[in-house]
């Protein structure tokens, strides 16, 4: 039988325990999505006899990426300051992927990465709700970068790496907005 994921639904004035949940139901695994593609790509090359295939070509847009990915980080973490238990554990879930994706980024990129900026994109603070759409529209905006990189990508592996942080990020856009107070169709239509 099929596994199937369901999520319940609660209201804008959802407890911090609730948006808690709520996040990490969304997100289980998040970081492990991400880094399955080198994962993969380090287990195919060891069968067969060699790195994973890289195209030189995919550094650009790839160091344009982790770009994004650093200035996400240092932007969860100036949201993180000052928040209470329950909503600094589910933002820091949050964070901890962005962390992960700008490490799986350097990690493919290996010593053709360029050292990115660490400055935030933006300078969030308050409560989680109140922060919560301006942080699901950077998600949402990150998303569509790397979608629009992945249209430029060469390498299988490559696009397999931002194509499971696309799907990641879609996700945090989505919890977002569901704590900034859309309605669950207008959620997952972001």
């Amino acid at each position: 039988m099929p596994y199937v994921d369901t999520h319940q639904v609660e209201s804008p004035d959802m407890s911090m325990t609730t948006r808690r949940r709520l996040i990490a139901s969304l997100l289980t695994g998040g970081a492990v999505i991400a880094a399955a593609p080198l994962f993969a790509g380090q287990a195919s090359a060891a069968e067969a006899g060699g790195p994973p295939q890289r195209d030189s070509a995919d550094n650009e847009a790839l160091n344009s990426s982790l770009e994004r990915e650093s200035r996400m980080v240092a932007t969860y973490r100036k949201a993180i300051v000052g928040l209470t238990e329950n909503d600094l554990i589910a933002m820091t879930l949050i964070l901890d992927h962005h962390v992960a994706y700008a490490q799986a980024l350097t990690g493919y990129l290996a010593v053709d990465v360029v050292n990115p900026s660490s400055a935030p994109l933006a300078s969030p603070s308050g409560s989680v709700a109140g922060m919560a759409r301006q942080l699901a529209t950077l998600e949402d905006q990150t998303a569509t970068i790397h979608t629009n990189i992945i249209g430029t990508i060469k390498g299988i592996d490559a696009a397999m790496l931002l194509a499971s942080i696309v799907t990641v990020e879609a996700r945090h856009a989505a919890a977002l907005e569901l704590i900034a107070g859309s309605s669950p169709i207008a959620a997952i239509g972001n």
